[in-house]
Formats: structure tokens, sequence, C-alpha cells
């Protein structure tokens, strides 16, 4: 009977700690369903495939190879500061232009941003521009697109020190039919030998790549505190 008792108070103290072990247990996995993804952003890579855009020689550079080495990496960093990224292509394929605003559509999109590079018969023309389409029926995507565009270029400039050639209006087809905020950047010229000797630095791409990620993080932030 002593052996008994004995045994009932060694074994009762511990009855507590393993019911509070098992409780941690159970919330986390709770607290994990609860953490929502980012907004999801639209990166569209101009050109691709047999659309080789513009290009030059000495160095060679060609603009569809530089819009994806430049897309992949603004997708990284969105991905860092947690947003959802796609891509309208991962290689070196040829997308129609409708099809890449169906991929923003059926991605349900927040943003839809669309990278190229730029090119002149005057070798000397230089600078980074970003394009928003203005469209009296739909107001509220014009404003929004004329904001993400300046926060684009300011940031991008920034980190470059390029010439800004400004934000301005633009009808191009991959801005003005998505159904979402949505602009263009053209991040320099590959017709200017100075630039194309930019574009073909790592570090450069790199920096072009952050100012991207740096105005679309600072465009969700705004509208959050305005």
């Amino acid at each position: 009977m002593q052996s008994l008792i004995f045994l009932i108070l060694f074994l009762f103290p511990f009855f507590p700690s393993c019911a509070a072990v098992k409780k941690d247990k159970q919330t986390y996995p709770v607290a994990a369903q609860l953490t929502l993804p980012g907004p999801t952003i639209v990166i569209d890579v101009g050109h691709g495939g047999t659309d080789r855009g513009a290009r030059a020689k000495n160095p060679f550079c060609e603009e569809k190879r530089v819009c994806l080495q430049t897309a992949r990496l603004v997708k990284k960093y969105l991905d860092q500061l947690g947003y959802h990224v796609v891509m309208t292509r991962t290689t070196d394929v040829f997308v129609p232009l409708p099809r890449r605003v169906e991929i923003a559509d059926q991605s349900r999109a927040s943003l839809f941003v669309s990278i190229h590079y730029n090119s002149a018969r005057n070798p000397t023309a230089q600078g980074i521009e970003v394009f928003y389409n203005e469209s009296k029926d739909q107001k509220f995507k014009t404003s929004a697109s004329k904001k993400l565009a300046e926060s684009i270029l300011t940031r991008v400039i920034r980190r470059t020190s390029a010439v800004s050639r400004g934000v301005k209006k633009g009808n191009y087809y991959v801005i003005r039919e998505p159904t979402m905020p949505a602009v263009l950047v053209e991040g320099g010229f590959i017709s200017n030998p100075s630039e194309r000797g930019n574009l073909k630095d790592f570090e450069y791409i790199d920096k072009l790549a952050r100012g991207i990620a740096d105005g679309v993080d600072h465009y969700f932030k705004a509208k959050k505190n305005p």
C-alpha cells in the first residue's frame, strides 16, 4: 500500500507539465496557418525567343537577355520582401502580348511591371523612363499606375545614379490592357555605348533591379500610410 501511495505522489507532479507541453504543440500549427502571402506582382519580361528586341555590338548586348536577367533579380528582391511574384517568362521563349496580360489576370495580380530596354538612332540618347497608360474610363488604375511609375523611377535613379527621363504616358498593349495598375520600365539605352557598358555589368543591373523592387515596396507602404 505504501509503495502504491509513493508511486502516485512520484508521478503526479509530471501530469501538469505534460499537459502544458501538449497544449503548446497544438498552438504552433494554428499560428502558421494564419500567415498570409503578400500581394501578387507580375513581372513581365520583355521580348524573348524569336523576338530579340534591341541589339548592339562592342560590347554585344541583346535586350531579351538583359530583360530576363533584370527580372530574375527583381523577383529575388521582391521574394525577400514577402511578395508573391509571377514572371511572364522564365526562359528564352516568345510570349504573345495577350498571353502576358492573361497571365496577370489569372494570377489575380495587384500590380503589373513590364521590363524593357531602350534604343534610338541617336547614340547619345540616354536615361531611364517609366510609362503608364492614361484612361478616362479607368481613373483608379490611371492614378495608381502613375504613382507606381513615380515610385519605381525615383528609387531606380537613386540606386543607379542614371539620367532620369521622367514618368511618361504610353499606349503600349501590356500597360493598357491589364485590369490592375501597370507600368513599363525602360531601363536604359542599348544604343548608347556608355549605357550599354553598364548593362553588361552585373552590379549595375543588380542596382537597377533593387530599385524596381524598392519602388514596388514603397508603393504599397504609401498606400497603407498615405
